[in-house]
């Protein structure tokens, strides 16, 4: 995802809550439940939890975010009702060995990038289906505390 791929390279976190945004906006409409998995944080604060029903998980060093995904499928009770996201063969070939469904990361992003348009200077934004004020507050209440956490660590 090219307008994500230059986030991460100049604010990680950024790129990281823009990701959860379209996961959100990809979620919505569909209940489907959805977890992210990111590799390890650097710091022990808390994250708000982000609205949408996106659940956002953390490995912790040493471990990788791969291994997470692999010890989350192993301890899941009915892992035949997952669906990985992944071009990595290990993790493809362990999910598949589970059960699990496997979807490349590329024609996933593919998925995401349709239902959410391409922003630009002076481009209007469409949407299907217009957030309830309860959906507004919560994403409020996310980016504030985002904002306080990032503020209290520096």
């Amino acid at each position: 995802m090219p307008d994500l791929a230059r986030l991460v390279a100049n604010d990680l976190e950024r790129a990281r809550d823009a990701l959860v945004a379209k996961l959100a906006v990809y979620r919505s409409g569909r209940g489907v439940r959805v977890t992210v998995v990111f590799d390890g944080r650097g710091t022990g604060a808390p994250q708000p939890r982000p609205p949408g029903g996106i659940e956002v998980v953390f490995s912790r060093a040493p471990q990788t975010a791969d291994a997470k995904i692999k010890n989350m499928l192993a301890l899941e009770k009915s892992p035949r009702s997952w669906t990985v996201v992944s071009s990595d063969n290990s993790i493809v070939r362990y999910v598949r060995d589970y059960g699990a469904k496997t979807i490349p990361s590329a024609e996933f992003a593919e998925k995401l990038g349709m239902g959410i348009p391409n922003l630009g200077p002076n481009r209007p934004f469409s949407q299907d289906a217009p957030m309830s004020r309860a959906e507004v507050a919560e994403w409020e209440e996310f980016f504030r505390r985002g904002r306080q956490d990032r503020d209290s660590r520096q």
